[in-house]
């Protein structure tokens, strides 16, 4: 039992890092920092439209705004010749419209989802098999392209898989947006 606990744990730790290192091989942005990566894998990268930010409802503490995300396919070709999709050629595909709810005050979100509005979970993993890594980076891009401020800034989430708090949004997508 103890060898299997061990064995999860470790394919748990090797599948978060895959997914980080995933995105380290896609472009941060893309048409001169316009678009800024939020999520991607499988040779496609999704980028959130920084010049597509609505402001919906603007009554502090709480917000609601609305953004563009774009998919974007990269060249298989150029990864089994590079081992990166960074400089390589691309085609943009299709886009949509995502909507956030924010409260300043305690830090939450929610989102739309066609007629429902659902809560984000802080104390949730941001991978593919736990959860959605595009929902906390796509509405903290939307808040920083409309106010120059940071949303969650330092907010620690408590990660059920890795079993410790670790930050909500990375440092690297601050550094990217410039804040």
């Amino acid at each position: 039992m103890r060898r299997c606990m061990k064995t999860a744990w470790f394919t748990l730790i090797l599948l978060l890092a895959m997914v980080a290192t995933a995105l380290a091989n896609y472009p941060g942005t893309l048409d001169s920092g316009k678009l800024v990566l939020v999520d991607g894998g499988m040779g496609v990268g999704y980028y959130a439209d920084r010049s597509s930010v609505q402001v919906e409802q603007y009554a502090p503490p709480k917000y609601q705004l609305a953004i563009k995300v774009v998919g974007v396919t990269f060249s298989d070709e150029y990864w089994r010749n590079h081992g990166t999709y960074i400089g390589g050629p691309y085609t943009m595909g299709e886009s949509f419209i995502l909507t956030f709810r924010y409260n300043w005050d305690k830090k939450v979100i929610s989102y739309q989802r066609g007629e429902t509005w659902l809560d984000w979970d802080v104390n949730n993993d941001y991978c593919h098999a736990e959860g959605n890594p595009m929902t906390p980076y796509t509405a903290e891009v939307a808040f920083v392209s409309a106010y120059n401020m940071r949303f969650f800034d330092d907010k620690m989430g408590y990660s059920p898989g890795l079993k410790k708090y670790r930050r909500v949004i990375d440092e690297q997508l601050y550094s990217i947006l410039g804040i």
